[in-house]
């Protein structure tokens, strides 16, 4: 067997050799030192081609994440070593930027990213902490990093900037069984998987609306939402001239390199919750059952060149509290590793969910301004996304305060689209109700009533 010599796979004792190590701890430690051997020799030479470099890149990578799930709860200092070890090796060979190890999972537990920002935030969190101050700092904040274009007539009020988008679903069929979803696989809703073409013409309808920046949004169904998939409809509707953000299930860092090449420039992916239990709890089968893969995706796609990085948590599903310090952890985390990229931080409430499922915890309006404000006070400068889960009246509220990007007339269905300038075509198969029906057109006259400078494209 060959032994591994990289320093970065060298484990902490050194009376220890990695290879006796795996030998003795792994079951397929003949399959993965072999692995090792391969990728030690494609490093030492640069005769080896650029594609087998990325192919054992990424079986680097997949035997890390395998290491991850098995070892939950129970990772020792060698367990840690290797898989620091695999994700410096699978970067080296995938051409990527020298970075340290990522330590996602372990910085949204950590008080040591605990900025004074986010200090300060979490402070404004206490009930005592007068709602209207924490307002009035949240909209100053707002008004100062997102100032909009002067108005020639001074008796409108003058706002911040808001970026208008609309949810592009392309397809429902998923394999995940996550307990809050209408997607989810045991659901017996109307599934569509639209083509390419289809996707373009239901971006066209969102473009005769205003529409220029579209969220691609598609189930996990690994035969069929391929990254070719993704690549062929992005690629379709980047050149129609749309700027493009993508939902879409976890990918390889390779993936989004090639998403990123077709046009995407933004990623929309929510951990849900980041407390392990619940997670495990909420995601009982298919591939997003890995905390950890989909915890990093985040470092993958910014790796890959991924300009701007949305985060979110899915209210409801834990300790409303804990969820947000996570969150912002991660946040602060991801601003060390990458401070060139955009943040944005997206809070969907669960309003309705499949029959059966009750979110555990309540979250009021109230509780939600309190949130998206402190979000401002922790992240001055990110990006603040609002749906059409919630309803008009409290949007407004929140576009008022603190909200700087808001789709409208969104449909949550494949196909849902229709060529009238209303919502959707029919409620079937969606992944969830909106509550916000208002036509896009009725949005933005709102919106440029109240002295807001609307944008359809990003400014990233």
């Amino acid at each position: 067997m060959s032994t591994w010599t990289l320093p970065e796979l060298k484990l902490p004792w050194e009376r220890n050799s990695l290879t006796d190590w795996i030998v003795a701890t792994d079951e397929h430690a003949e399959h993965h030192l072999a692995l090792l051997a391969q990728a030690e020799a494609a490093l030492d030479s640069a005769a080896v081609p650029p594609a087998e470099r990325a192919a054992l890149a990424q079986k680097i990578d997949r035997w890390r994440y395998q290491h991850l799930n098995e070892h939950v709860g129970a990772m020792t200092p060698q367990n840690e070593a290797l898989v620091d070890a695999l994700d410096a090796a699978a970067r080296r060979l995938a051409g990527c930027a020298d970075l340290t190890p990522r330590q996602t999972r372990l910085a949204v537990d950590d008080p040591r990213w605990d900025t004074a920002s986010i200090q300060d935030a979490c402070a404004t969190l206490d009930p005592s902490y007068p709602l209207q101050i924490l307002t009035q700092r949240a909209t100053q904040l707002t008004q100062q990093h997102f100032p909009s274009s002067p108005v020639a007539d001074s008796q409108r009020p003058v706002r911040h900037r808001m970026f208008l988008y609309a949810p592009l679903y392309v397809s429902s069929d998923c394999v995940n069984y996550c307990l809050y979803c209408g997607f989810r696989y045991p659901q017996q809703i109307p599934r569509r998987h639209l083509t390419v073409a289809e996707s373009v013409d239901q971006a066209r309808i969102l473009r005769q609306r205003g529409f220029q920046h579209l969220l691609v949004v598609g189930g996990e169904f690994p035969s069929q939402t391929t990254p070719a998939y993704y690549g062929e409809i992005t690629r379709a509707l980047a050149a129609e001239g749309f700027e493009l953000s993508i939902e879409i299930a976890a990918q390889t860092t390779a993936a989004y390199g090639q998403l990123v090449q077709a046009g995407v420039c933004g990623l929309t992916l929510y951990q849900e919750t980041y407390e392990r239990a619940g997670y495990a709890k909420y995601h009982t089968r298919g591939p997003k059952t890995s905390y950890d893969w989909r915890l990093e995706s985040h470092d993958r796609a910014a790796e890959a060149g991924m300009p701007r990085l949305g985060l979110g948590i899915l209210l409801g599903l834990a300790y409303p509290r804990a969820d947000l310090l996570a969150m912002l952890r991660h946040a602060a985390y991801l601003a060390d590793r990458f401070p060139d990229r955009t943040l944005a931080f997206s809070l969907p409430r669960i309003h309705e969910a499949p029959q059966g499922f009750q979110p555990p915890f309540a979250v009021t309006d109230e509780d939600l301004i309190r949130f998206y404000c402190a979000l401002r006070i922790a992240f001055p400068r990110a990006v603040l996304v609002l749906s059409t889960r919630e309803q008009a009246e409290l949007r407004n509220t929140l576009a008022k305060i603190c909200i700087t990007q808001m789709s409208a007339g969104s449909s949550t269905a494949p196909g849902g689209y229709g060529p009238e300038d209303t919502t959707v075509v029919a409620s079937e198969g969606e992944q969830f109700p909106v509550s916000d029906h208002r036509a896009p057109a009725e949005v933005v006259a709102w919106l440029e009533q109240e002295g807001f400078e609307v944008g359809w494209k990003s400014t990233t």
